[in-house]
C-alpha cells in the first residue's frame, strides 16, 4: 500500500471535516486517517484553502471573545490537529460503507486505535489551551449526517449521507419522485444501519471530551454521553482563570435547569464514591456559581432563587448555596453589610431546604 502524504491528508481533513466543523457547512470526511498519521501532524504545514483559514481564524475568535477578551489564535497546535483527527475518525466509524460482510468488525477496531491515540494526546495545559479547544470543537454533538428516503414510481433507495445521483431525481412530477431527509445527530449514527457497538462509540465520545474540558462542561446538560466529572474538568475549575470562564458559559446556556441536574448527578456521584478531595473541588466552583446566580438575582431585584423540583438540579443548588454561605461567613469583609445580607437572604432558602439537609446527611461521618 502507497505511503500516504502528511499534507495532504491534513489538507483533506481541514476542507473536508475541521473547517467545516469550526465555520459550518458540509463535511466531507475521508478515509479514515489512523493514530501513526495523526500524531504527525503538526502546526508548521501551510494549507492551500486560505479563505477557510481565514474564515475559521475569525470564527474562533467570535466564539472565544463571548468569554475571554481575546484577539486571535495561532494555528491549531500538533495535538489539536491529532484531536481533529481522532475525531474524524470516530466519525467514521460509523459510515455505512462497514456494514458489509468482510468489514464489520473495523469499526471497532478503528475505535480501539482512537483510544490508544488519546491516551498518548495530554489534557490542555492551561485554560488559555482549553479555550483553544473549545473553539475548535465546540460544535462537536452538532455533527449531523442527512438520510435520504427516495421513493418513485417503479422503486425506491436509501442514501445514508450521500448526494441522490440526479438521474433518480429527473422527472419529479411525472415519476412521482418523494424526497425524505432524516438527519442524524452524531449520537445517534450507531443506531442507524452502522456495525459499530453503540456503547464503545458513546465511551469514545466521552474520552474525546476529557481532551477538551471546557466543551465538556459547557454541554454538561446532553443526554449522552453523560457529563461526569473528570480529572481535567476539575483542574480548569480549580484555577480562578477556568471557573470564570465556565461561569461566563454557563450563564448564557439555554438549558441552565438541565445543566445543573448533570452538575448534580456527577457531583453526587463523588460523594457517593467518597471522592473528597475531587468533591471540594467541585463544591468549591458550585459555591461560586451560586454566589454568581445570587447576585445577579439581586441584580434583579429578586427576593431569592428558586429552587428546582428536579433531584439533580437541587442537589446542584444545595450543594452551591452551602458552599456560598459558608464563604460568606468566613470572608464577610469582602462584602459590605447591606450586600451581605441580602446575599444570605437569597441564599438561605437553598442552604436550608431539604436538598441542603440531605447533603449534609451524606457528608456527615
Amino acid at each position: 500500500m502507497a505511503k500516504r502524504d502528511i499534507g495532504a491528508v491534513m489538507e483533506g481533513l481541514f476542507t473536508g471535516f475541521l473547517g467545516p466543523l469550526v465555520v459550518g457547512g458540509k463535511m466531507q470526511p475521508g478515509r479514515p486517517i489512523g493514530g501513526k498519521l495523526a500524531l504527525l501532524m503538526e502546526r508548521e504545514r501551510p494549507l492551500v484553502d486560505i479563505d477557510l483559514v481565514a474564515h475559521m481564524a475569525l470564527a474562533r475568535v467570535r466564539l472565544a471573545r463571548r468569554l475571554a477578551p481575546v484577539d486571535r489564535f495561532e494555528a491549531p497546535e500538533a495535538q489539536e490537529w491529532a484531536l481533529a483527527a481522532v475525531l474524524h475518525d470516530i466519525v467514521q466509524s460509523t459510515h455505512p460503507g462497514f456494514n458489509a460482510t468482510f468489514r464489520r468488525k473495523l469499526p471497532n477496531k478503528l475505535l480501539d486505535i482512537c483510544e490508544a491515540t488519546l491516551d498518548q494526546l495530554p489534557g490542555p495545559h492551561n485554560v488559555g489551551a482549553a479555550l483553544s479547544r473549545h473553539t475548535l470543537f465546540s460544535r462537536l454533538f452538532q455533527i449531523t449526517r442527512t438520510d435520504i428516503d427516495l421513493k418513485w414510481w417503479t422503486g425506491s433507495a436509501h442514501f445514508k449521507g450521500e448526494d441522490v445521483p440526479t438521474r433518480l431525481k429527473a422527472w419529479p412530477e411525472i415519476r412521482r419522485v418523494l424526497e425524505d431527509h432524516h438527519p442524524r445527530p452524531l449520537m445517534t449514527l450507531p443506531d442507524s444501519g452502522s456495525s459499530v457497538d453503540a456503547s464503545k462509540f458513546a465511551t469514545m465520545v466521552q474520552l474525546f471530551l476529557r481532551k477538551t474540558p471546557l466543551t465538556d462542561l459547557i454541554t454538561a446538560a446532553r443526554p449522552q454521553p453523560l457529563f461526569w466529572w473528570t480529572p481535567e474538568t476539575l483542574s480548569l475549575v480549580s484555577t480562578r482563570a477556568g471557573r470564570t470562564l465556565v461561569l461566563r458559559a454557563l450563564r448564557a446556556a439555554p438549558s441552565r435547569r438541565s445543566t445543573d441536574a448533570a452538575l448534580g448527578r456527577a457531583t453526587r456521584n463523588l460523594v457517593l464514591g467518597r471522592a473528597y478531595k475531587a468533591l471540594g473541588v467541585a463544591a468549591d466552583f458550585l459555591g461560586e456559581k451560586s454566589l454568581s446566580e445570587a447576585e445577579e438575582q439581586i441584580a434583579q431585584e429578586a427576593n431569592e432563587l428558586a429552587a428546582d423540583t428536579d433531584q439533580d438540579s437541587a442537589f446542584t443548588q444545595a450543594v452551591g448555596a452551602l458552599v456560598a454561605r459558608r464563604y460568606i461567613g468566613m470572608h464577610g469583609e469582602n462584602f459590605g453589610d447591606v450586600e451581605r445580607m441580602r446575599l444570605l437572604s437569597v441564599l438561605n432558602p437553598l442552604a436550608t431546604s431539604t436538598s441542603a439537609k440531605a447533603v449534609e446527611a451524606l457528608l456527615s461521618p
